[in-house]
Formats: structure tokens, C-alpha cells, sequence
């Protein structure tokens, strides 16, 4: 029985290390979205995925930001940031503010 769970224990710890390497669009777009900075001025914050592309290692990601009032009145502000992501680095490409 120890055995057993030992095999078990190893599988799952080598299945979770080989799923760490692989970059899912999934992973991409999680990781870009972490890079967008928040709104200030105590503005709500509503980030949305425009775009995505596959190239070369990575993920390009065009991610929409809009910046709105907490009590719905008042302008809004909108960004588009887009991202470049690998398995290693999360790199911006366009900041258009």
C-alpha cells in the first residue's frame, strides 16, 4: 500500500512539473491580464481580451481596458495594451493610452 501511494505521489508531482512548461493560450491570456496595471483615481476596472494570435514561442494578446466611475456616472477611459507572452516573460509590445 505504501508502494502505491508513493507511485502515486511521484506520478502526480511529474505529471504537474511537465504541465508547467507547456504555454496554453489559456495560461497566456491569464498571465497578460496579471500585467495590466488597475485604474486609479478610484475608477472601476474592466479588462477585456480583444485579440490573441499564436507566434513564434508565444501568445500575442490584445487585451481592452475600460476605466469607468464607481457610481456609473461620469466619462470613461478605455486603453488597449497588448502583450507579448512566453513560457518565460511577459513582455509589453503597445501601450495605447
Amino acid at each position: 500500500m505504501r508502494n502505491l501511494l508513493s507511485i502515486f505521489l511521484l506520478a502526480v508531482l511529474l505529471s504537474g512539473c511537465v504541465s508547467e512548461q507547456d504555454l496554453t493560450l489559456e495560461t497566456a491570456t491569464s498571465r497578460a491580464l496579471d500585467k495590466v496595471p488597475g485604474c486609479g483615481n478610484d475608477l472601476e476596472t474592466f479588462n477585456k481580451v480583444n485579440e490573441s494570435q499564436e507566434k513564434g514561442n508565444g501568445f500575442v494578446i490584445t487585451i481592452q481596458q475600460d476605466c469607468e466611475p464607481k457610481d456609473g456616472e461620469g466619462p470613461q477611459m478605455r486603453s488597449d495594451y497588448t502583450y507579448y507572452v512566453t513560457l518565460n516573460e511577459v513582455k509589453i509590445v503597445k501601450d495605447h493610452n
